[in-house]
């Protein structure tokens, strides 16, 4: 009698030691196909990056021609947007190359602490050391070389300044959007 019942429990235990794998499995699943909706969120601002670089290059050299800017500042920027494209490469590249239902959490960690890194780095420290002598230098080259005659050179700053206003609030919309979703990512990892 006793063995029956003890027989009796431990294919109980069986059965639900089987239950328990299956919904570990389950949630284990979940926890990876949301860390792979968060990286959409991290890939739409790598694309929005490579859109606004393109429109950029295909621009610079229009305002050139209409002599808008002078040609050391068309070149340049042409040349700083190349250098912002390879940099997000740089950086959304370890993102691209992961594989959110393969690799293991603590690779997938890994790769995202670096990339939040990376990424506020950016933003902290190089976009001002770019954005700064370019805006001063889009404002002497609008406002006071090309600006037509009798117009305040102050007033053809303000549409730069404007733009500027308008461009860095997209980007750190995106930006945001991008760190927020890496954070995420580790904060399910870390539960």
């Amino acid at each position: 009698m006793e063995k029956m019942e003890f027989e009796e429990m431990r294919n109980q235990f069986a059965i639900l030691k089987k239950q328990l794998d299956k919904q570990e499995i389950i949630s284990n699943r979940l926890l990876r196909e949301t860390m792979k909706a968060k990286r959409s969120s991290i890939n739409s601002t790598e694309r929005m990056c490579y859109v606004f670089v393109a429109i950029a290059l295909l621009l610079t050299p229009l305002n050139f021609y209409t002599h808008a800017w002078g040609l050391a500042f068309s070149i340049v920027t042409c040349l700083m947007m190349l250098f912002c494209a390879a940099a997000t490469y740089y950086i959304h590249k370890p993102v691209d190359d992961l594989n959110f239902l393969t690799d293991d959490f603590a690779t997938v960690a890994r790769v995202m602490a670096k990339f939040k890194k990376q990424y506020n780095q950016w933003l902290y420290y190089w976009t001002p050391i770019l954005l700064i002598p370019w805006l001063g230098w889009a404002c002497y080259d609008f406002g006071w070389k090309h600006a037509p005659e009798g117009v305040n050179p102050l007033w053809m700053c303000f549409p730069l300044l404007i733009g500027a206003v308008i461009g860095g609030s997209i980007g750190l919309y995106y930006h945001f959007k991008a760190v927020n979703a890496a954070q995420d990512i580790l904060d399910e990892i870390q539960e």
